[in-house]
């Protein structure tokens, strides 16, 4: 084998090689506070119970993500405020024997989110409007259903409000 197909081979790959020196893993920007304190989320949904499983699920989401520490209120960068603001249900399959009942629902849970800078007392964002949604059969009732899948409601709805805090705004 001469050298010249060895040197063109080896001069490709370098070139491949270079194109990824740039590369780097993760979200690129870096976020304006580095430790956020998560307030307990005030809630005037219907949905009673939702309000300590968001804030217990957005506390985990936020520490998951490793882009910020969670911190008590005093020492914290920034607080997060979270408003549930409505529960609504959509009916998306009806019942085949009356269509008239609806057999699967679409339970939407939505917040209103707050990000606040503590060391200036400005606001990053305010109010902003975050919702997540899944989907729930009412065979053994609507109200159980809802009730049994609040949990991964919450979970999802946190996990929304996290990217919103996290991402590159």
């Amino acid at each position: 084998m001469s050298l010249r197909p060895l040197a063109l081979l080896a001069l490709a790959l370098a070139a491949s090689l270079a194109g990824c020196t740039s590369y780097r893993m993760g979200d690129p920007a870096q976020l304006p506070f580095a430790s956020i304190h998560v307030e307990p989320p005030l809630n005037t949904s219907t949905a009673p119970q939702a309000a300590a499983l968001v804030g217990t699920a957005l506390s985990r989401q936020l520490d998951r993500t490793g882009r910020v520490a969670l911190s008590p209120a005093g020492s914290a960068d920034a607080s997060v405020q979270v408003t549930l603001v409505r529960l609504t249900r959509e009916p998306t399959i009806s019942r085949a024997e009356d269509t008239g009942l609806a057999r699967r629902w679409r339970v939407t849970l939505e917040a209103e989110v707050t990000l606040t800078d503590r060391r200036t007392g400005k606001d990053y964002f305010s109010r902003r409007t975050v919702s997540a949604f899944d989907e729930v059969y009412s065979d053994s009732g609507l109200v159980t259903a809802e009730y049994q899948n609040m949990p991964l409601l919450a979970s999802r709805l946190a996990e929304a409000i996290a990217y919103e805090i996290t991402a590159a705004w």
